[in-house]
């Protein structure tokens, strides 16, 4: 089981370490070494997702962990696309709101969970941003036809990054607008659950705060049982108390 969770955070790890050295990478060997290290780190963001509950060892901490790589990685990756095209201002925009709606939703005790609107964001921002980077990039690809090669250059650089970039947008669009709707939608809809129950587990009783902190955040079956009942301000002050 411990090794399963080490390699699962390792693999998200790799996406920190990508975040680190997006833009030396960018600034020394150009879009398309970029657009390798960006392919490879939105696997990473799919495999450990899948090892995840397939080996049943989702926890609290690795859920936290995935979304803060995934959001650091995603807003560095429209950063360096920002030095190509003004249009990727768009989705830092609008990744900064989704973050200020879901800090809204932590302190009003609301669940914070990616909805399935979040979920395909992740696919078509991947691929727009791969494509994008290799794009800019393209008279050093040489696996790439001339003909081809040639179109592209054709095409006026402010309106091919617009249309590369258009599908984000759109799905950026909508995600923020899911989740202020979640955010505003009425009691009896936003609200799952309240921590009343976890707060009477048996099992966190007498702990220490290290104990309680793993039983919670480190624990997949508290994980699986709990992950729609609660939120994560509830379970931050019940793992120090």
């Amino acid at each position: 089981m411990a090794w399963k969770l080490l390699l699962i955070n390792a693999l998200t790890l790799i996406r920190v370490i990508g975040t680190i050295i997006l833009i030396p990478i960018y600034k020394s060997y150009g879009g398309l070494y970029v657009s390798i290290l960006a392919l490879i780190c939105y696997l990473t963001d799919s495999i450990d997702g899948i090892l995840a509950r397939r080996w049943k060892v989702s926890t609290f901490f690795g859920a936290l962990f995935d979304g803060a790589a995934d959001k650091l990685f995603t807003i560095i990756n429209f950063v360096v696309l920002y030095l190509i095209t003004p249009h990727a201002l768009i989705p830092i925009i609008f990744e900064i709101a989704i973050i200020v709606v879901l800090f809204f939703k932590f302190i009003m005790k609301l669940n914070v969970k990616s909805n399935i609107i979040g979920k395909l964001k992740v696919w078509i921002l991947a691929m727009s941003v791969v494509l994008t980077f290799l794009v800019s990039d393209i008279k050093s690809i040489a696996f790439v036809p001339l003909k081809f090669k040639e179109w592209l250059l054709n095409i006026s650089s402010s309106t091919l990054y617009f249309w590369l970039l258009l599908p984000t947008i759109l799905i950026e669009f909508l995600t923020f607008s899911s989740y202020v709707l979640e955010l505003f939608a009425p009691k009896k809809i936003k609200i799952l659950n309240t921590p009343d129950k976890v707060l009477k587990i048996p099992e966190l009783k007498g702990k220490s705060i290290w104990g309680k902190f793993k039983c919670i955040w480190l624990n997949p079956e508290f994980y699986n049982e709990h992950k729609n009942d609660t939120n994560l301000k509830a379970l931050w002050k019940l793992s120090i108390r």
